[in-house]
């Protein structure tokens, strides 16, 4: 009877594994799949990056002031995605960067990551 039990046991153990190799084999393939897409994704919006303008087409901002991130910029009211001036508080010149302004917008990319 304990020999019974044991086999039982390592056929169920065994069960087990298999099932949890082909579960861990699912989800493997579901990251592969999230990882094409992401990189599809990614290159979609570097492409949208480069047709929206260069660095030397800056989005005017009507000479109100100087900004020294993006987020200074979406807050007092320009929306739109695209090359500005700022200057950093620290900063002794300014500089461009690309502004992202979807999904809340402010976020900052200097023009060496697009």
């Amino acid at each position: 009877m304990h020999i019974a039990f044991q086999a039982l046991e390592s056929e169920n153990c065994l069960r087990e594994q298999v099932r949890l190799r082909a579960q861990v084999h699912q989800l493997e393939t579901r990251v592969k799949q999230q990882q094409t897409m992401i990189a599809q994704l990614l290159h979609e919006k570097e492409v949208q990056f480069l047709d929206k303008g260069s660095e030397n087409s800056f989005i005017d901002l009507g000479g109100k002031k100087q900004y020294a991130d993006c987020s200074e910029i979406y807050n007092d009211g320009f929306k739109q995605s695209g090359f500005y001036k700022i200057k950093p508080l620290q900063s002794l010149a300014e500089f461009s960067v690309y502004c992202d302004m979807s999904d809340g917008g402010g976020w900052t990319g200097n023009s060496e990551t697009i």
